[in-house]
């Protein structure tokens, strides 16, 4: 459930105006005193900042987008009063920031946020049934974009420099009387550059809610620029969602999650974490899933080709071809991770997966595993590729300064872990954390 806003509204008599037939005996005058939960820039409004309010009696307008200004307890607008007739209702609409222009129909998020977001923050609150007087008139605020919060994990030698999102679309279409807010039509997507709330660890952007191919590109002071997309992100009015990005030498990987506060939880945009027994997908492939020895292990050798990385040089097809899944040596399979410090490291397995330990090379050995799970795909090294009818699967596992542990096996031989050279290619199975 999406957070609100809660706004207490708080008619106050004042003395009395010239003016139309309407309004010369209507004595209050319109305050709105905030008390504020939470907002993008803070826990309270600041002196200066404005909303539009618009009053609608039956199907008449009686005002439009007066300007409401705050001045540390309230916000009031010059000349705005009541009307005469205590009896009759209205509903009153309101939104932040105000535009001058008029009550947005359209609203546009700032394609550069790095200097701030709060004006691509739209609020909206509809209150209806509302008679003048001096009770307190509640409104509730609701956010009408979507927040997305950043979380970099720096592992690559160069500091990160920028962070943006792509492939959305930058203006919504706004219907304040419904508070509902969705990507306009036809319009052109567009990228927009996130704030850096902490140097090179946070950065966040306010977003217009549409579901669509979403792209972050992490910049880095190397002059490189690393992307990753999800296919089908789903973004909601007055929701928040984290972002968890790992950066390395080679690539960047990318995880969403709803872990939320402030804001109404936004739940995952994407789990590349897959089920258990199930598929996973992971760039432009999608691969069975095995849970064996107590563990979930792609049924599949990785296909993936991390950016940067050269076929040929960092990598090649197996022998049976990219159906077989490709060959990495333990460097390209690393990310650019230069040691494991004791932990499973992910390296180019997708986020909330790592390269296979020794210890689930062994309890891959003890278990009963499907039929057909474990494949013969070779291997290579600086003489070309060697027997096909033998299997590989690469770890993780540091075994001395130039070796790895893998697996390996053979249609003779039951499956062993060997210490193989790290510059060797050798098939990747990812296991789930």
């Amino acid at each position: 459930m999406m957070n609100r806003i809660l706004l207490a509204a708080v008619l106050a008599v004042s003395a009395a105006m010239s003016g139309c037939a309407e309004k010369q005996n209507a004595h209050p005058s319109v305050k709105i005193t905030p008390t504020i939960k939470t907002r993008v820039t803070g826990l309270h409004f600041d002196s200066g900042d404005q909303v539009g309010l618009s009053i609608l009696k039956g199907a008449d307008a009686y005002v439009t987008n007066h300007p409401m200004t705050y001045e540390g307890s309230a916000f009031s607008g010059s000349g705005l009063l009541w009307y005469n007739n205590l009896n009759e209702t209205s509903t009153l609409t309101a939104y932040h920031p105000y535009s001058s222009a008029g009550v947005p129909a359209e609203f546009s998020v700032a394609a550069d946020q790095t200097g701030g977001y709060a004006s691509s923050d739209l609020l909206g609150a509809v209150k209806r049934d509302v008679t003048p007087g001096s009770a307190p008139v509640g409104m509730v605020f609701y956010h009408l974009m979507s927040q997305l919060t950043i979380v970099i994990t720096n592992n690559s030698e160069a500091a990160v420099a920028s962070v943006s999102v792509g492939g959305l679309v930058p203006t919504a279409t706004v219907d304040l009387t419904v508070l509902t807010a969705a990507a306009k039509a036809g319009a052109a997507v567009e990228e927009v550059r996130a704030f850096e709330m902490t140097p090179g660890k946070s950065y966040r952007v306010i977003l217009v809610p549409q579901q669509a191919a979403l792209t972050v590109t992490v910049g880095t002071s190397d002059g490189k620029s690393h992307s990753k997309t999800i296919a089908a992100a789903l973004l909601e009015s007055g929701k928040q969602y984290d972002m968890s990005v790992t950066v390395t030498n080679v690539d960047i990987s990318v995880s969403l999650s709803g872990d939320v506060s402030d804001w109404g939880d936004g739940g995952s945009l994407g789990d590349a974490g897959g089920d258990d027994t199930g598929e996973l997908t992971y760039g432009d492939d999608t691969y069975p899933t095995a849970k064996i020895g107590g563990r979930v292990w792609m049924a599949e050798n990785l296909r993936y080709k991390p950016a940067g990385a050269v076929e040929g040089t960092d990598m090649w097809s197996s022998q049976s071809g990219l159906s077989a899944g490709m060959l990495y040596n333990y460097a390209t399979a690393m990310g650019g991770v230069s040691t494991t410090g004791g932990a499973p490291v992910q390296g180019i397995c997708p986020a909330g997966w790592h390269l296979p330990t020794a210890a689930e090379f062994e309890s891959l050995i003890a278990a009963e595993r499907p039929e057909g799970f474990l494949d013969y795909a070779g291997f290579r090294n600086e003489n070309g590729y060697g027997d096909s009818s033998r299997g590989y699967l690469l770890g993780g596992d540091p075994s001395g300064a130039d070796r790895v542990r893998c697996l390996s096996y053979s249609e003779d031989s039951a499956p062993v872990i060997k210490d193989m050279l790290t510059g060797y290619f050798f098939p990747l199975r990812c296991v789930k954390d």
